[in-house]
């Protein structure tokens, strides 16, 4: 599993390990949320644009890869057209594994006053 952030700047070494024959082609890369307004509401360091130029890049130059993702529905500023937003960012790729989660304020977080 990894994170867009850690992952943009060496996308090109980990596709060459995935090409590997003795590793399995698989990524976890959590999204979280299709628009960019409620990625930067919950601190992410990442785009949805930088998130799709990760896919795009992985599905071009890795051959049969799967990859998954995670969802984080109903945070506080999430609005209808924010959620839309992510339904088309799965409806465009149909990711084969997607980890679907209610927003929940943990204890202790920015999120939770």
């Amino acid at each position: 599993m990894t994170n867009p952030p850690h992952i943009l700047e060496h996308k090109e070494a980990v596709a060459r390990v995935l090409n590997h024959p003795r590793v399995f082609k698989f990524l976890h890369i959590p999204v979280q949320c299709g628009s960019d307004k409620v990625l930067e509401d919950m601190k992410r360091e990442y785009t949805r644009s930088d998130f799709e130029m990760l896919v795009d890049y992985l599905l071009q130059n890795v051959p049969g890869i799967t990859i998954a993702t995670d969802i984080i529905c109903g945070f506080p500023t999430e609005s209808e057209e924010d959620f839309l937003q992510t339904m088309e960012l799965l409806d465009k790729y149909k990711f084969p594994v997607v980890n679907i989660a209610q927003f929940y304020p943990r204890p202790g977080t920015v999120a939770a006053k």
